[in-house]
C-alpha cells in the first residue's frame, strides 16, 4: 500500500479510506493494527494478533478463512473483519495457551487453533 501511495505522507486509516473511496472494495489492510475498509462503512479496526504472524503464509491463512466465510454468506466487509479476528486470536492462542513464541509462530499453528478461536467468537 506504501507502493501505491508513497508520494503522500496519511495515516494508513486514511491510505485504506482513500484507496477503498477510489476503487469499489473491500480493503483488509495487515499490519499492528489490521484495518478493514469499504466505501460507505466505518473503519474497522482489528486488535487481535501477534508481530509473531508477521511471517510468510499468514495471509494465504488469512484469504482462506474469509473466503470460507464468505462462502458462509458473510458480507466481504464481515467476512474481513471476522477473519482477521480469527485468525489474530488463533495466533494468541499458540502463544499464550500453546507452545509457540512470538518467534516462532508458524501459520500451522494458526490452523490448528482456529476451532478454538471460532468457540471463542
Amino acid at each position: 500500500m506504501k507502493r501505491l501511495f508513497r508520494d503522500e505522507q496519511q495515516s494508513r486509516g486514511k491510505t485504506a479510506t482513500k484507496f477503498c473511496d477510489r476503487f469499489p472494495v473491500t480493503l483488509l489492510l495487515k499490519g499492528s493494527r489490521t484495518i478493514i475498509a469499504e466505501r460507505g462503512r466505518l473503519l474497522s479496526y482489528n486488535t487481535t494478533g501477534s508481530p509473531g504472524m508477521a511471517t510468510g503464509g499468514m495471509g494465504d491463512v488469512l484469504t482462506g478463512v474469509c473466503a470460507a466465510l464468505l462462502g458462509q454468506g458473510l458480507s466481504p466487509y464481515d467476512a474481513a473483519r471476522v477473519g482477521a479476528w480469527l485468525c489474530g486470536r488463533a495466533a494468541e492462542i499458540a502463544i499464550f495457551n500453546g507452545n509457540q513464541s512470538e518467534r516462532s509462530l508458524l501459520p500451522r499453528d494458526v490452523l490448528h487453533h482456529l476451532g478454538d478461536a471460532f468457540k471463542e467468537l
